[in-house]
């Protein structure tokens, strides 16, 4: 539902829909919620804000400089979270007074209470609240690391903590030792997910993600009971749909303000309402199951497992400790395609710098093209973040590894893509400095 109106020589524009509510004032300031009345997004004069469930705020902004990013510090996602909830009470206060002027006007009076309900809600989501509401998350989620860019809208649920080997180079994400949680925990961890988001699940309703870095790497005896746990809690069932399409550029300043994958995660659901699960798994430990054990997780709800490759090249992947090598890969995606489960391989762009740069071009297509990728699969490229505190950095500068430019890195992505024979998979770039969750 959209209905727009003016009040004090400003135009109101209010759009209700199942999982969020955005209220724009003119076209230079958009505010999104969901249905909790949690703040999702703020757009203002070409500045894009995303608030993430754990209380951090990101800043994007497009300049002449190029793309350009940070964390707001505290004190000022403080401000903006206030600022945002001040807008909604002057929302409320415009549709009370008597010079309001309906443009586009709710088809009944139940829709105008339940929009007015909305945006009492979001006008209580102040900083205090949001705090409170932080800490809540941190309670009940170890850190989220990382998702593939199509399931930043998923619900996360943690069947393990930490990274099964943690030894990659390049990696900060997951600190804390690897941990499976029992059938037991983890029902419970999922039921305190649920009461937390509360209403915010609608925003979540598409798909569930199952964390953390390589939860799939749990043994079968292990994995089944959780699959279990969670059909038994939400609807999910094995029913694939090759709708997804990473999303483009729509108008400009909606495309970063509303919950975009939302649409994205629908098109993918739309031949059904029941929910599918996608995860991460590691091509070494994959190997451990085989195309029957795949199937038995297809039947359960898996529909697509992400499988950081980084690279075809073994001399590279072995620089960077990473475990496995790239025949692993292809063993684990034959083997999950064959059971009918679609695939996300991640490839990094950048990764061993000049010195590795034409063995990971080539390698990396022939892997590729061994996967035998098809409809329904995707294909990430994810440039290099040198993360300070990484043994990566130091690495490269001991063997004096120079960076690939920006121009260098296209041109390897541009390369790989170019002589990949791979027909209906859909490429997108992947940026993990943008992860907000």
């Amino acid at each position: 539902m959209i209905v727009q109106g003016q009040s004090a020589g400003l135009d109101y524009t209010i759009s209700l829909k199942d999982a969020s509510l955005a209220i724009s004032l003119g076209e230079q300031e958009i505010i999104v919620r969901d249905r909790a009345g949690r703040l999702y997004s703020l757009y203002q004069n070409g500045r894009h804000h995303r608030r993430s469930l754990n209380g951090q705020i990101l800043q994007k902004q497009q300049t002449a400089a190029g793309r350009q990013r940070r964390w707001l510090d505290p004190i000022e996602a403080a401000a903006l979270i206030d600022f945002a909830a001040q807008r909604f009470r002057q929302v409320l206060d415009a549709l009370r007074r008597p010079d309001w002027n309906w443009i586009t006007p709710p088809d009944q009076p139940a829709a105008l209470s339940e929009v007015f309900a909305a945006i009492e809600l979001g006008a209580r989501f102040d900083s205090v609240t949001a705090q409170s509401d932080a800490a809540q998350f941190a309670a009940v989620y170890s850190p989220i690391g990382i998702l593939p860019p199509d399931q930043y809208l998923a619900l996360v649920l943690q069947a393990t903590e930490g990274c099964s080997f943690n030894t990659c180079t390049f990696c900060d994400l997951y600190h804390q030792p690897f941990r499976i949680k029992t059938p037991d925990e983890f029902r419970a961890h999922l039921r305190e997910v649920r009461a937390y988001l509360g209403d915010s699940l609608r925003l979540r309703n598409r798909s569930i993600f199952l964390g953390a870095a390589n939860a799939l790497a749990i043994p079968m005896s292990r994995l089944r009971p959780i699959f279990d746990i969670i059909a038994q809690e939400f609807n999910c069932h094995s029913e694939r749909s090759d709708a997804w399409r990473p999303t483009g550029a729509l108008r400009r300043t909606w495309a970063e303000s509303l919950p975009d994958q939302l649409e994205t995660l629908r098109r993918s659901a739309s031949q059904s309402d029941k929910m599918g699960i996608y995860a991460f798994l590691d091509a070494f430990t994959g190997t451990r199951k085989d195309i029957d054990d795949y199937r038995v997780l297809a039947e359960r709800g898996l529909r697509r497992v992400y499988i950081g490759l980084e690279s075809g090249h073994d001399p590279l992947l072995e620089f960077v400790r990473k475990p496995g090598h790239a025949a692993d890969a292809i063993e684990t995606v034959r083997a999950i395609k064959a059971a009918g489960v679609n695939v996300g391989v991640i490839v990094m762009i950048g990764l061993g710098g000049d010195r590795f740069s034409a063995g990971h071009i080539a390698d990396t297509i022939d892997v590729l093209n061994a996967m035998q990728l098809g409809v329904g699969d995707l294909i990430y490229f994810s440039d290099l973040v040198e993360a300070p505190g990484t043994p990566y950095p130091a690495l490269a500068l001991n063997h004096s590894i120079r960076a690939l430019t920006s121009e260098e890195r296209s041109a390897q992505r541009t390369a790989i893509r170019n002589r990949l024979r791979v027909n209906g998979v859909k490429f997108s770039n992947y940026d993990v400095r943008e992860f907000v969750y």
